[in-house]
């Protein structure tokens, strides 16, 4: 994120610096395990998603030490590299390689981070308007960017070839897309 200075100058945002040159190799002496969370890194930074999750826990008057949108994110790429709990967040995390100087957020920093999002959400676990509007102003900017980049969503492809439903008239059809949604629905009940 780009932040402009008094003297209209701009400053990088130090908490979303870290893929400045970022270069990726295959193999060699800085090889790390789990170097496959830098991409879902990446892509929430060039999304607005780090940005705007450190949005939605901002309090006034109160400036963390740990950007809190990058917290936010670090933690699920951690939890997506197979963290199951904080300690594992944290050892996730401390891979400068991949999270940057210092590494990420201490267990006890993530869990003040979780609390502050728990916070915000209004204590019901329901997503609050402001997570909402984050979330969907970065889903509409990649959806926006798969359009700008394949003119569409790009079909399916089988055997090197767009799949296609069945034309009229001697026409090519309809491409066939397909948008793969995985969700877990959380039910409680009381009696």
């Amino acid at each position: 994120m780009v932040q402009r200075t008094g003297h209209g100058q701009t400053a990088v945002d130090p908490a979303l610096a870290w893929s400045n040159k970022l270069q990726v190799e295959v193999g060699g002496p800085g090889t790390v395990a789990h170097a496959g969370v830098v991409l879902p890194r990446l892509l929430a930074d060039r999304l607005g998603l780090t940005e705007g999750l450190a949005e939605v826990v901002a309090r006034a008057g109160f400036t963390p030490l740990r950007h809190r949108g990058r917290l936010l994110v670090d933690t699920a790429c951690a939890l997506a590299a197979g963290a199951t709990a904080l300690s594992d967040v944290e050892a996730l995390t401390r891979q400068e390689e991949i999270y940057g100087p210092g590494g990420a957020a201490s267990d006890t920093t993530l869990l003040r981070g979780l609390d502050e999002l728990a916070d915000r959400l209004g204590g019901n676990g329901l997503p609050g308007r402001r997570l909402s509007r984050a979330m969907a102003k970065a889903r509409a900017k990649a959806w926006a960017a798969i359009v700008d980049r394949h003119g569409g969503l790009p079909a399916v492809r089988v055997a090197g070839t767009d799949l296609r439903r069945p034309g009229q008239d001697g026409q090519p059809g309809r491409a066939v897309v397909v948008v793969r949604l995985d969700a877990t629905r959380g039910v409680s009940w009381s009696v």
